[in-house]
């Protein structure tokens, strides 16, 4: 290489460089063996010796060689960086073959760049470090697909088979990434796996067997355990609801066993509470709907009943009021409107009639006693007349005759006093007289010149009076 240096009329200054890079490359073969512990990390030196040690290469070449060596020493630092990444990310745990395949082809690179083919070295380097960044691409795919398996597994929690990938994948994930915080949950998760288990075996028994309180309580139990459990949480969710569905199906039955036993106070308490179960279910709705309906029905017909009873009896006024009541409740209640008409025909004759007897002087005048007679006719004309309505009949009867049958009266005066009897007639003055009045209650007036005027009120009876009426004027004004 000097010749040809020197038949290229190269400068002094270059020459003492070239003696200088063989003296190092001397230096470097002589010693480089003793330092080096890795066969893949080479030095520099070593490759400038390999390079010295032709002599015929031109400066080109050797400038194309160093820029290979260059290229190559590039490589090895992204290799070396991926390589304990990747050793920390335990690949030989998830890909080793490939790992080992990636390790191999740095060391034909090794090789060759120990042999100086530094072109051929940055191939192999390249491959390796295509592989490595693979690899670290994987990492992260194969940690989020531990990181799935193991959860799949320990939502499924249905075998040993599952407690073992739920394990074996959570632990694969920590190996990936120990700072991983999912990782290190699902670690935790998979050692609680075999007791949830068991728990969740049992309380699907009990489910099946309808014994939901315990079965609830077990899901619960387990929840304690891992309280993010999604199958246990669907599962609790689930028998919460078939409890709320017995119950509200018992309900409804105890309600409506009260509606067909007529307990609708108890049969609306019951549907009541279904339906704080169910707020948005129309049946609860319904029965109470049908509760108010039957509870209805029956006091109409309970008091039709007792209404048709007074009826029979004859106690018109009492009937009347409750188809009254029963009208202003439901006035579409086509039989009591009915039966009312007829009832209250019945009810203000037999109080017209009572109030007559209550009075019979009162018959004493003409027109009450016409209105009693006419009263009398409407009573003879009711057909199938019962034996309230007969006696009252009969006592009307009697009571209008007795009203007409004159009584006599005595009335004393002092033959100086002038005596009136209202309703009948100027009596002038007298010391004794009788007159006829029919039974009723009458006034006798006496006026006298001088003197204050008196009254004396008295009843007639069916029979003559007792005493003599005195009408005298005895106070002098």
């Amino acid at each position: 290489m000097i010749n040809k240096l020197k038949s290229n009329n190269q400068n002094g200054k270059q020459k003492l460089t070239l003696i200088l890079l063989l003296l190092l490359v001397i230096i470097v073969i002589g010693f480089l063996p003793k330092i080096v512990s890795e066969p893949w990390i080479v030095e520099t030196s070593q490759t400038a010796a390999s390079e010295a040690s032709n002599t015929s290469v031109s400066p080109s070449t050797a400038a194309e060689k160093t820029k290979y060596r260059q290229d190559a020493q590039l490589l090895l630092a992204d290799i070396i960086r991926l390589r304990d990444d990747l050793g920390n990310q335990a690949v030989e745990l998830w890909a080793g073959l490939r790992f080992e395949q990636a390790l191999l082809a740095i060391e034909q690179g090794d090789q060759q760049y120990g042999n100086g083919d530094y072109k051929q070295s940055i191939v192999s380097y390249q491959k390796a470090l295509d592989d490595l960044n693979a690899l670290n691409t994987q990492s992260a795919t194969t940690l989020d697909a531990a990181k799935e398996a193991s959860f799949a597994a320990i939502e499924r929690a249905a075998s040993t088979a599952d407690f073992t990938i739920a394990t074996d994948n959570a632990l694969l994930a920590m190996a990936i990434d120990p700072e991983d915080k999912i990782a290190q949950t699902l670690v935790q998760r998979a050692a609680r796996l075999p007791e949830i288990m068991v728990l969740l075996e049992e309380a699907a028994i009990l489910t099946q067997e309808n014994n939901l309180d315990k079965a609830k309580s077990l899901y619960e139990q387990t929840l304690d355990i891992d309280s993010v459990h999604l199958k246990t949480q669907n599962a609790l969710r689930s028998v919460k609801q078939q409890i709320i569905d017995k119950n509200f199906t018992g309900l409804m039955s105890e309600g409506f066993n009260a509606l067909d036993n007529e307990q609708f106070s108890e049969a609306r308490l019951k549907f009541r509470q279904a339906k704080t179960l169910f707020p948005a279910e129309l049946s609860a709705e319904n029965a109470l709907t049908q509760v108010d309906g039957q509870e209805s029905q029956k006091l109409v017909s309970e008091s039709m009943r007792l209404a048709n009873q007074f009826e029979s009896e004859e106690n018109w006024q009492q009937a009347l009021t409750i188809y009254d009541q029963l009208l202003v409740t439901d006035a579409s209640l086509i039989n009591a409107k009915v039966r009312r008409i007829s009832v209250s025909v019945r009810a203000t004759l037999n109080n017209q009639i009572e109030e007559i007897l209550k009075a019979p002087l009162a018959l004493s005048s003409s027109d009450i006693y016409q209105s009693a007679q006419r009263v009398l006719a409407d009573a003879k004309n009711i057909p199938d007349a019962g034996p309230v309505l007969t006696s009252q009949i009969k006592q009307l009867e009697k009571v209008l005759t007795a009203s007409q049958i004159q009584i006599k009266v005595t009335i004393q005066s002092d033959g100086l006093t002038d005596v009136v009897i209202y309703r009948v007639g100027n009596l002038n003055r007298f010391v004794e007289t009788t007159v006829l009045l029919k039974p009723g209650n009458y006034v006798a007036a006496g006026k006298r010149q001088g003197y204050r005027d008196v009254r004396a009120q008295f009843t007639v009876g069916s029979q003559s009076a007792a005493d003599a009426i005195v009408v005298i004027c005895t106070d002098s004004i």
